[in-house]
């Protein structure tokens, strides 16, 4: 019988699982590490971003079952590919499950800041044009904004179009969608930092919803104040603590859920089972719209009505949240609660 750890926060994934006759061990994403792998011995590991997959975490992996690593997240920094590759071992993400989420994340932080917006040319800014950022730009196209994107890996296009310099200097909003690399000619690793921040124009709106070491915080920090800067953070450079001098600077804050919708979830449990049954030969009996209800939230009746906004999502009330466990700092344990038990919101039909 396979054996599988699984993060008790993927969400469904007992709907999944539980159609097949597998032994499943749910635990705390965090507590994954080479001391569970020793106990359970397991063939499979489904995570998410807290569980490195590392020699350092996991240990030698040599002898062991282990033969699948699916993680239900968007980003892979938290994973060693190369490591399980020399283990012959498969690797799952789930790229592109939630790009309709964070997109729909950036749009509610704008037009709760500025409703006015709806009825603007603005120019939007854009780094990085992976999937979450070629989405967040039709929701700008499609209110007529005008879209300034910045992606070295990618080609120029109608929104691949700018200078990293001129996306800074010339947008009135700026939303980094970057993976976090440390290497190669394009780093992000603290990507917004004092000389980044220098071409940022006053009274800006900058948001960042990839990686919280994306940035740099003293930096942020004192361009808040010297530019007037409306600041957004769902991600945060030492998460999961924050530190209250910084959460007091910033215009929202929330606890990493920029991506947290049923819809963006279950697509992301969807995603890495769909390659665990072809790894393991066994046949799929879970079905994702079974999972998922009817959506009442559409993105044509907020563009016509922007006052429905706080019932399709209440950005204000995830901020109001997090401060509250704010004393002078917060703390892991408490970030990591507050995001084990969002109420998961859901994704607006586009």
């Amino acid at each position: 019988m396979l054996t599988i750890l699984c993060d008790e926060n993927i969400a469904h994934a007992t709907d999944y699982l539980g159609k097949h006759d597998v032994n499943v061990v749910m635990m705390t994403g965090r507590n994954i590490d080479r001391h569970a792998i020793a106990k359970y011995n397991p063939h499979a590991l489904w995570i998410r971003s807290v569980t490195p997959i590392t020699l350092d975490n996991l240990g030698d992996l040599n002898g062991t079952n282990l033969a699948f690593v699916g993680s239900a997240t968007i980003g892979i920094d938290h994973v060693d590919t190369k490591f399980l590759h020399s283990h012959d071992i498969t690797f799952a993400n789930a790229t592109g499950s939630s790009k309709h989420s964070v997109a729909q994340y950036v749009m509610s932080a704008i037009l709760h800041l500025h409703p006015d917006y709806l009825g603007k040319s603005i120019t939007l800014g854009i780094v990085g044009l992976g999937n979450i950022g070629q989405t967040l730009a039709s929701y700008g196209g499609s209110l007529g904004w005008h879209i300034l994107g910045y992606d070295p890996f990618l080609p120029s296009s109608d929104i691949n179009n700018s200078t990293f310099s001129d996306v800074l200097s010339q947008s009135d909003v700026i939303s980094i969608h970057t993976p976090l690399t440390k290497t190669g000619d394009h780093p992000t690793h603290q990507l917004i930092n004092k000389n980044t921040l220098a071409h940022i124009k006053p009274n800006a709106l900058l948001i960042n919803t990839a990686r919280g070491e994306i940035v740099v915080q003293d930096d942020l920090c004192t361009a808040i104040d010297d530019k007037s800067l409306q600041v957004v953070l769902d991600v945060f450079p030492d998460e999961p603590n924050i530190d209250k001098v910084l959460l007091d600077k910033l215009t929202l804050a929330t606890p990493h859920i920029a991506g947290y919708t049923l819809d963006g979830k279950v697509k992301g449990t969807d995603m890495i089972y769909q390659t665990f049954c072809q790894a393991f030969a066994i046949t799929p009996a879970q079905d994702l719209n079974a999972l998922l209800p009817n959506n009442p939230y559409h993105w044509q009746s907020l563009k016509t009505s922007p006052d429905l906004l706080s019932s399709y999502y209440d950005i204000a009330k995830d901020d109001k949240a997090l401060r509250a466990i704010c004393a002078d700092k917060v703390g892991g344990a408490d970030f990591d609660t507050l995001r084990k038990t969002y109420p998961l919101k859901r994704e607006w039909l586009f």
